[in-house]
């Protein structure tokens, strides 16, 4: 009996799902991340965020197997590699932008870092720095550029007319801000700076302004209650967990996939048993590091 339960308290996540919502960053591998949109398309209902407004509005009942697929950053490799697979699939999705690189040659400020520091050390460091307050990471990426050797680091960002091109055939864009800070480490000045910024600019571009995804996935009351003030009506987090019962619209669970993940491990994610049991696993891993030094 006792193994019956665990396995029925184990595979809740299957019955009680009331959406899934996927979050890609980049994406390299154009064949991979095909068999995924071929799997997920002839499994669940992929639907446009625009039914889940009317869910969380109107009470409208979502479609059975309710699944949204959704882009991080806005990195150049989702236009070149998976939007062919899009459009020719016919699949809607979200891109959630950083506003303040469109359309130039800035790297993501966490890649500058690696650049700049290679190895386990630059890794680290990126981690650490996501953990200090927003005056600190941008004095510390100031004289990161200042006093390195290299050259500046460039890379390759999404441009205006990729944007609209993918706005035209059906894909939404909306705001991951202004300059990505981790929004649990600013101050209420430069929450609202960040949210009236991005917004306003997106605003202008004709994109959506009112869905926003927490850069990482960092968030607080603070900010959870100044995006509201500011009128977002969707908010994504970064927490790796699945939609049940009634949906919070300023905390919408994703579950976090890249193109190199395998079918098998991507059905895993899907199933929300790798959410329940990921915890326990960075646990022993913890423990382990811990005993190993």
């Amino acid at each position: 009996m006792l193994p019956e339960i665990f396995i029925i308290k184990l595979l809740d996540p299957l019955y009680k799902a009331l959406m899934k919502v996927l979050v890609y960053h980049k994406i390299a591998s154009k064949k991979q991340f095909e068999k995924q949109i071929h799997y997920l398309k002839n499994n669940y209902e992929i639907i446009n965020p625009l039914l889940l407004e009317d869910y969380i509005n109107n009470r409208i009942p979502l479609p059975e197997n309710a699944l949204m697929i959704t882009f991080d950053d806005g990195d150049f490799s989702i236009y070149r590699n998976a939007y062919p697979i899009l459009k020719a699939e016919k699949i809607p999705a979200i891109i959630f932008v950083i506003t303040g690189l469109i359309g130039t040659n800035r790297p993501f400020w966490w890649d500058e870092i690696e650049y700049f520091i290679e190895g386990k050390e630059g890794r680290a460091k990126v981690w650490e720095v996501k953990k200090w307050s927003n005056t600190n990471r941008e004095i510390f990426l100031k004289r990161l550029r200042k006093e390195s050797n290299k050259q500046e680091l460039e890379y390759r960002q999404l441009s205006l007319t990729e944007l609209r091109e993918m706005h035209d055939s059906g894909i939404v864009i909306a705001n991951h801000s202004h300059t990505h800070p981790m929004f649990d480490q600013c101050s209420l000045e430069e929450l609202e700076n960040e949210i009236k910024i991005s917004s306003n600019k997106l605003k202008k571009l004709n994109f959506i302004s009112d869905a926003f995804a927490y850069p990482n996935g960092n968030f607080s009351r603070k900010s959870e209650r100044t995006l509201k003030e500011a009128g977002m009506k969707l908010v994504f987090l970064f927490d790796h967990k699945i939609n049940r019962g009634t949906i919070n619209p300023f905390r919408i669970s994703r579950l976090v996939v890249n193109d190199t993940t395998p079918i098998w491990k991507f059905k895993f994610i899907l199933s929300g048993i790798h959410s329940r049991i990921l915890p326990i696993t960075k646990l022993i891993g913890k423990i382990y590091r811990k005993i190993k030094k």
